[in-house]
């Protein structure tokens, strides 16, 4: 795993250097250049300074003064008249005179020269320095403005690495604040001086532990309700399995093995739609497509017509309307099968559970009627909660069916109402899907 902050470090003083090194390679020539302009506005000047030849004397007793290398880096300034010898500041130099005004190169003893040279009607001015001096003069000017550039490479390195550990100070915090907690805490991290482009990305961080947060406490609700839950049945069978040391004959046997089986039964069917619910929570994919809700409900209450008849129920559909809808077909089978399920197991004997598919307002809806007691209308709000049983204890049923089926529904995008009948006599079950 590669290091953000190295990376940036890496990135801009790799990016820098080469803007120092390009600034050079181009600042180099371009002071080289202004100084030879400059050298040449100077030989210009001093030519159009000189008048007849009045400063030679005193340019020629200068020059015994000063030192060879001073004598070297000075103008040679030449005047010539028609019928006169030539003059000159250094009067051993034998410099000819250009062939044209203005500016020339020349070649004296295989050493160059930059002259200038000024043609009035009765002299010719003439001022002219060693190239060797030029070059050195215009050098030293480039290297001075390089220089600089060069001395600050290194210093904007040290720069970048004191702002680059300031802006990331902040994501320290957080990286400190993760390595110092442990499993259990689900803590917010903190968002203090956290730079806006990694804001975002802290918030839905914070965002996903509270979600966390809530599955965690989610899993441990359920975990202590099941657990509650099958205490009661386990308990039951423990108690029938020890009567059945206490059976003094053939009858009384075959009378316990009858409630053992029954309990059972009860405790099987808990485990399964825990094992459900589980299944439920823990699935987060799952693939849709077209289908036909009344196949499946006519499927279910194929499946569990059985049931139905032990009780002398009549179960059946009253209305099959052609009707299509985007979901999961596994999940909208158990949808239905717990639905039809409770109905069966709340009717009473030889009632009556009607179910209509049908569209309403261009949605699929799938009810399910039935003529048992019905739900108190106070008890309504809390009838898809886990474990809850609006009846009690004398109808055999694990209070898990109805969470299963409101979980199915928000993840297949329906909506389930469950209402008392308007004749007051059961409940009415209703499933919205939306178009497909």
């Amino acid at each position: 795993m590669k290091s953000l902050k190295r990376q940036l470090i890496v990135l801009l003083v790799g990016m820098l250097t080469v803007v120092g090194v390009l600034a050079g390679f181009i600042s180099y020539p371009l002071a080289k250049k202004d100084a030879g302009l400059l050298l040449d506005h100077q030989l210009k000047e001093v030519a159009r300074s000189i008048d007849e030849g009045s400063q030679l004397p005193s340019m020629q007793a200068r020059f015994r003064t000063e030192t060879e290398e001073e004598r070297e880096n000075d103008f040679v300034i030449q005047v010539w008249y028609e019928k006169e010898p030539v003059r000159s500041s250094r009067p051993e130099f034998t410099l000819v005179m250009a062939p044209r005004s203005g500016f020339s190169d020349m070649v004296d003893n295989g050493k160059k020269w930059r002259a200038y040279t000024l043609f009035y009607p009765n002299r010719t001015v003439q001022v002219s320095q060693s190239m060797e001096v030029r070059r050195e003069i215009a050098e030293n000017a480039a290297m001075r403005t390089v220089l600089p550039i060069v001395g600050l490479i290194p210093l904007s390195w040290i720069l970048v690495a004191i702002v680059l550990g300031r802006i990331m100070k902040p994501l320290d915090a957080v990286k400190q604040a993760v390595t110092q907690r442990d499993a259990s805490s689900l803590d917010p991290l903190p968002l203090d001086r956290v730079p806006e482009e990694v804001a975002p990305l802290i918030s839905e961080m914070n965002a996903l532990l509270v979600r966390l947060r809530e599955a965690l406490e989610s899993q441990r609700q359920f975990i202590s309700d099941a657990a509650h839950e099958l205490r009661t049945p386990l308990a039951a069978l423990q108690l029938q399995i020890e009567n059945l040391a206490f059976c003094r004959n053939e009858e009384d046997v075959e009378s316990r093995m009858i409630e053992l089986d029954s309990g059972v039964k009860r405790a099987s069917r808990l485990v399964n739609q825990l094992l459900k619910m589980a299944r439920l929570e823990a699935d987060r994919n799952v693939t849709m497509s077209l289908i036909d809700p009344g196949q499946i409900v006519k499927n279910c209450i194929g499946d569990l017509i059985p049931l139905a008849e032990r009780k002398a129920i009549d179960l059946g559909m009253i209305r099959d309307e052609e009707t299509r809808i985007l979901a999961n077909p596994d999940s909208i089978r158990v949808l239905f099968e717990n639905l039809i399920d409770n109905a069966i197991r709340y009717t009473p004997q030889g009632g009556r559970i009607d179910v209509s598919v049908y569209l309403s307002d261009g949605r699929a809806v799938v009810e399910i009627s039935d003529n048992g007691p019905g739900i108190p209308e106070n008890l309504l709000p809390r009838i898809f909660d886990r474990f809850f049983r609006a009846s009690g204890q004398e109808i055999e049923g694990s209070g898990i069916g109805l969470a299963i089926v409101q979980a199915i529904a928000e993840r297949q995008s329906a909506e389930i109402r469950l209402a008392n009948r308007k004749d007051g006599k059961g409940l009415m079950a209703s499933v919205f899907f939306h178009p497909a």
